[in-house]
């Protein structure tokens, strides 16, 4: 169970309620999972969220009143070494390391689990008849054999092997660089309780399409394509757009860049020390 601190001011976090809004998504003790939510909510003087999304799923799902829950979102520190190198470095690492064209392939980034819904990606992907290749980058998660299988099979059937690139390890840096370097990041996640990789695609000049679901569309804003995520077809077309429209993505280029300037550290700084000093702590 959470600690909770004696005779001091006890704010506990909550990122997500996906055990218990998305159940057939994850492994967790659901019972167990809901007590310690529900202790939470009973012994906390304040509940920090970081999403409205999450925000209203606390006070719905577990009874909180909504002046004790606050949403503080995220951000995210990108390596000033790793942003700002010159893009000619970066084309030429892609092209040594994977084979890749700067701006000639999607990416997809994140734990292969359900509710990343990866399956469905890839049947829309291969549905949409792209040339472009898709890359997918992420280890095993939860329950992830279905997702594996579907990539396995799609390589032996569909012939696809030249156009999905999948790795399950990826350092940092060359991370960043596949985000720098791509077509676009196609992030249709059935839930999110924030989504950071929709925050580094955009901070990094990526264009997004990406989920209507949780929190995502907070994130992303008018920056990025947003598509029902268990829409097979509707994927398909994102996708389709995002290959063939050079001017959409310069745009999101730009809108994504504004977007995620509002998930910058210095706002999150200001918005945790508002928090604090509604429960009474001096920062």
């Amino acid at each position: 169970m959470p600690v909770h601190a004696r005779n001091a001011p006890n704010i506990y976090t909550i990122h997500d309620l996906i055990p218990l809004r998305l159940p057939h998504t994850t492994l967790n003790n659901k019972p167990l999972f809901l007590d310690m939510c529900r202790e939470v909510a009973r012994r906390a003087d304040h509940i920090a969220v970081v999403s409205e999304a999450t925000r209203q799923d606390v006070i719905r799902m577990l009874g909180v009143s909504e002046d004790r829950v606050t949403n503080t979102y995220q951000a995210v520190s990108l390596p000033a070494a790793l942003v700002n190198r010159p893009q000619a470095e970066v084309e030429t690492e892609l092209e040594a390391a994977f084979g890749l064209e700067w701006g000639a392939y999607f990416l997809h980034f994140g734990a292969v689990e359900p509710k990343k819904n990866l399956g469905r990606l890839v049947e829309a992907y291969l549905a949409s008849g792209v040339s472009t290749p898709l890359v997918v980058v992420g280890g095993p998660g939860w329950m992830s054999e279905p997702e594996t299988t579907l990539l396995n099979q799609a390589h032996k059937v569909h012939g696809s092997a030249s156009r999905i690139h999948q790795y399950e390890y990826m350092s940092y840096p060359m991370l960043v660089s596949l985000i720098r370097g791509t077509k676009g990041v196609l992030f249709p996640s059935l839930y999110e309780g924030f989504g950071l990789p929709v925050l580094e695609a955009m901070s990094l000049g990526a264009p997004v399409l990406t989920s209507d679901q949780g929190s995502l569309p907070e994130v992303a804003g008018d920056a990025s394509l947003q598509v029902d995520p268990y829409d097979v077809q509707a994927i398909s077309r994102g996708i389709r757009m995002l290959d063939k429209d050079p001017d959409w993505r310069a745009n999101a280029t730009q809108r994504g860049r504004v977007q995620a300037a509002k998930f910058s550290q210095s706002a999150y700084r200001e918005r945790l020390r508002d928090l604090y000093a509604k429960v009474g702590v001096s920062s």
